[in-house]
């Protein structure tokens, strides 16, 4: 990695690290002296430092560390910093969560690195803060990555984060108790993306006599990350580019992390450059398919031939058609819908078989193991498995043969299932429509075709099938999903909306919730211990009694949350007549209070935890994305030898390995969330940055510590509007802003106007929300259905060429 596009410590010095015992195994060059001969200091810094000339207390030595916790005086745990930060984190300590905060408490700790932790009382605080100021004094908070002022505005990604238990903890008014870090167990430390702070920048910063262009401040792209001092022989090569650093130590003797540059990704600003920042921060895999790998795929010419079908049912002459998301490329699925003789439906759900090519252990597999899911940018794929795969092969467009694994049931016309079947099937695809096409069909009374009257049954049997899941309590939550409409020329995002829904989308969702629903419960019957499920916990009750609280402010007395039912119920009802946009903000609320669903193997976990809270289900799996999804690609392996179609795999008959690929699909998977809505955000500051300052009406959905967080309607993006402490007074607790000048008062559901701008502080593309003024109760607030017809008209002007991958 040192060789052409990096270097590692050509121009460094040798340097002595720390007397202390180091506990995480840092480099070899960092653990063994106690002064730094290869670092410059500016002249009043010794004056700060220990008596030896260290920044930092040393870290305790392993043997204390051991004793400290065998006898409950030291803990240990995982440190996650708050987002946007460096200098703020939390370890959880059992049930209790210890705060850590400065850059002394902190002692060279970084962002998932495993700590030891020694609580500190008052006296202990009022002691460090003392020595956290003149630290302070040296380093400005800036050289730290640290976000002051306006800049610590968190991006719609950053608040994503935030769980729902933290939700909570947010209005309750109970301090955490305070730690600091005396030892670190395991580094976290990985490869960065980022950008060196400009030379300018840092020739004002420091005095001229000690200022060395081979020595410069690497500003990494995630604030929760200290800046990172690297030394180079090529400094000039790497300024306004986009360069990946590594670390390699940091000794207590110095105020910076040390590392060197291995790559340099390109120039800063560019879209393509900077979507490979956010792909790398998020762990996605980029390289390219090896050899073994590529050696796995059929011909490229590749048709279905006897041996192929041999085994298979014939539905080619079936009407079947796919429906998906405009530019879709990768189509794995697809339906169908015939009446029967004895007026009964034949409805079919026909999913590509990918297991066909994708073989158990082969290099192929293990590479889709290992990566777990395709990843969706605004505008880019990361693929899972080889394209000529996911969008030849395997796809199933529309006029050619395609091999699926297929589930059928015969319906009554009330949508009851008389019966229901899986196999291995073959297919010709009538059509491969996008959700737009397929709903315009349905639309047109003149359109008598086959193919229209047979969406229109499908759409008609789904609208049964739905209203009986939100009779049993599925929830119907919203959340602003950011679409980027492309200009074909340039590529570059022409105007920002919320994402249409149709009743096509609906229509789709339902047949792969039921496809779903049934292969989940055909492969628990077969295999109660190694079944791949899906599981949506219970909302925690604390984050939904602080929405009951908030919403008995507004009137909305009664609403519950006992059971899935109640909640789905009190979301119903939770509506203002003469404000459409009410509800749809009070069911973005409810998301926020919602855990995550997961994967997992239903032998390690107890069948009463077995349940999908969201959607109304006992048993529930993803069988029908498996080109994008590698749980779908386990599931399909999984039904097929529950229907004796083949053995089940080796890597299927062990909980332990089938509990580890869960594990390890969840955190891919959970990554690719982020990095799809950090790409929003990147497009969010590329649109305003080019358009300029807007104002825009917009939504206070809660009250922080740093601000109101507001919904902008007209642009279908989220945001903190920062409220100084000097002008305002924050309430938490009640929910209230109120000015300190008598300028009004703002509580949640509150419509205000806000400046949205690009903001580009420290290379970090954000998009500002600046508060302007109190939309007046005597002016007319933008009617739900004006905003709506402004979106489109906006989306005239837009090309439906953003990759949009479908929900289930």
């Amino acid at each position: 990695q040192s060789g052409n596009c990096g270097e590692k410590l050509a121009l460094r010095e040798e340097e002595e690290g720390e007397a202390d015992d180091s506990l995480a195994g840092a480099s070899p060059s960092a653990a063994a002296s106690k002064t730094p001969r290869g670092e410059k200091r500016k002249a009043g810094d010794q004056a700060q430092r220990g008596a030896d000339g260290s920044v930092y207390p040393a870290h305790l030595k392993a043997s204390e560390v051991e004793a400290g916790l065998k006898e409950g005086r030291l803990f240990q745990g995982t440190l996650r910093m708050n987002m946007n930060t460096c200098l703020h984190g939390t370890i959880a300590c059992g049930e209790e969560e210890v705060e850590i905060s400065g850059r002394l408490a902190l002692n060279r700790a970084v962002d998932g690195d495993v700590v030891v932790v020694e609580r500190i009382d008052g006296e202990g605080e009022v002691v460090d803060s003392q020595a956290e100021k003149r630290l302070r004094r040296e380093v400005a908070d800036g050289d730290f990555g640290a976000a002051t002022g306006d800049k610590a505005v968190p991006s719609v990604t950053e608040l994503l984060h935030q769980s729902a238990v933290e939700l909570a903890k947010a209005f309750s008014r109970d301090s955490k108790p305070k730690g600091r870090v005396v030892g670190i167990l395991k580094r976290n430390w990985r490869e960065y993306c980022g950008t060196l702070k400009p030379l300018q920048a840092e020739r004002s910063e420091g005095a001229a006599a000690s200022f060395d262009k081979t020595e410069r401040m690497f500003i990494p792209a995630d604030p929760r990350l200290p800046n990172i001092m690297i030394r180079t022989a090529h400094s000039a090569n790497l300024d306004a580019k986009r360069i990946v650093v590594v670390l390699d130590s940091w000794d207590r003797f110095s105020h910076y992390p040390k590392g060197h540059w291995t790559q340099i990704l390109g120039d800063v600003g560019d879209r393509t450059v900077e979507s490979k920042v956010i792909l790398h921060e998020h762990g996605v895999i980029t390289r390219d398919f090896s050899e073994a790998i590529l050696r796995c795929l059929p011909p490229a010419d590749w048709t279905p031939g006897p041996e192929d079908i041999e085994g298979r049912e014939d539905f080619r002459k079936w009407l079947v058609c796919s429906v998906d998301p405009p530019g879709c490329k990768d189509i794995d699925d697809a339906v169908s819908c015939e009446r029967l003789p004895n007026g009964n439906f034949r409805v079919g759900v026909h999913i590509a078989d990918v297991t066909h090519f994708v073989h158990p252990g082969t290099a192929i597999d293990k590479e889709a193991a290992e990566r777990c899911t395709t990843v969706y940018l605004v505008e880019r794929r990361t693929d899972m498995l080889p394209g000529l795969l996911t969008t030849d092969i395997c796809s199933l467009r529309g006029g050619v043969e395609r091999l699926t694994f297929s589930v059928v049931w015969e319906m009554k016309p009330n949508a009851e299932i008389v019966s229901t079947r899986f196999c291995k099937a073959i297919i010709k695809s009538a059509a491969a429509l996008s959700y737009a096409e397929a709903q315009a069909r349905i639309d047109d009374p003149a359109d008598r075709s086959k193919l229209t009257a047979s969406l229109r049954e499908l759409n008609r049997i789904a609208k049964i099938i739905r209203a009986e899941r939100t009779r049993k309590g599925a929830l119907e939550l919203a959340s602003q999903e950011v679409k980027f409409e492309l200009d074909s020329e340039t590529q570059d995002p022409t105007d920002v909306a919320e994402y249409t829904l149709r009743e096509t989308n609906k229509m789709i969702e339902e047949f792969m919730l039921l496809a779903n629903q049934a292969v989940a419960t055909k492969i628990l019957d077969h295999f109660p211990l190694f079944g791949v499920l899906r599981r949506h916990p219970p909302p925690k009750d604390e984050a939904l009694k602080t929405m009951k609280k908030l919403l008995a402010r507004h009137g909305i007395s009664n609403f519950k949350f006992g059971s899935n039912k109640e909640l789905s119920n009190s979301l119903n009802l939770a509506v203002k007549p003469k404000d459409p946009y009410f509800n749809q903000l009070v069911r973005m609320m409810a998301t926020r209070c919602m855990n995550q669903a997961v994967y997992f193997c239903t032998g390690e976990v107890q069948p009463a935890l077995y349940s999908h809270y969201g959607l109304a289900m006992e048993r529930y799996t993803h069988f029908t994305s498996p080109i994008r999804r590698y749980a779908d690609v386990l599931v399909h392996r999984l039904l097929a030898a529950s229907i004796g179609i083949t053995a089940l795999p080796e890597q299927l008959q062990s909980k332990p390995v089938i509990n580890e690929q869960c594990d390890k699909i969840n955190v891919k998977h959970r990554m690719a969330q982020w990095a799809g809505r950090a790409s929003a955000d990147l497009h969010t500051f590329m649109y305003f940055n080019s358009k300029g300052k807007q104002s825009a009406e917009a939504v206070v959905t809660r009250v922080r510590r740093s601000g109101v967080q507001v919904v902008v309607p007209r642009y279908g993006i989220e945001g903190v509007v920062p409220m100084p402490e000097a002008d305002w007074d924050v309430n938490e607790e009640e929910q209230t802003v109120t000015s300190r000048e008598g300028g009004g008062r703002i509580e949640i559901f509150r419509r205000i106007v806000v400046l949205i701008e690009a903001d580009n502080t420290d290379f970090r593309n954000r998009t500002r929300l600046t508060f302007e003024r109190i939309l007046s109760e005597a002016e007319r607030a933008e009617a739900f259905e004006e905003a709506q017809a402004k979106l489109k008209e906006v989306q005239k002007e837009m090309f439906p060429d953003r990759l949009v991958p479908e929900a289930n």
